[in-house]
């Protein structure tokens, strides 16, 4: 130790080193550390931009998602109403249609167009037809015996089911 630190007694700092130059070795160790806690900071900030970028993407995503969901809503009810009104016009072609084809339609058109009028009970006259007399044809004969064999073993054929 020192020669002049021994002989006072007095608590005052040390100032061996006031002046002195720092070492290499300890200056080289703070710059490392400056150097990964500035390391360390940037990462951190690229973190953070990170999820900063994915949390604004998941909300314009969600944001989209509604807008789309509103899009189609408007499409249904714009549907919605076209069929109802759809379905009020084929209600009216419909009665439209009847009406024509009703009964009084046809009858109206006979009278104006067709120039028919309808009949009255005393204009109908009753025609009585004679009963059409019928006649039977009658089975053919057998020529020879060819055919009645023919037909016998036609006829045990069926019977069995080979037919």
């Amino acid at each position: 130790m020192n020669m002049a630190k021994m002989n006072t007694h007095n608590l005052a700092l040390d100032l061996e080193g006031y002046g002195e130059e720092p070492d290499m070795k300890t200056g080289d160790a703070k710059e490392k550390t400056a150097a990964v806690k500035t390391g360390h900071r940037t990462v951190s900030i690229i973190k953070a931009f990170v999820v900063a970028a994915a949390a604004l993407g998941l909300l314009c995503y969600m944001i989209y998602g509604r807008v789309e969901l509103s899009s189609l809503y408007t499409q249904q009810s714009e549907l919605e109403s076209q069929l109802t009104r759809l379905r009020s016009e084929n209600v009216a072609l419909e009665s439209e249609l009847a009406q024509k084809n009703g009964l009084t339609q046809a009858e109206s058109y006979a009278e104006d167009q067709l120039g028919l009028k309808k009949l009255e009970k005393y204009q109908i006259e009753y025609v009585e037809i004679p009963k059409p007399s019928t006649a039977e044809a009658a089975a053919p004969q057998e020529d020879n015996i060819f055919v009645s064999i023919k037909n016998w073993f036609m006829s045990v054929l069926e019977y069995i089911g080979a037919q």
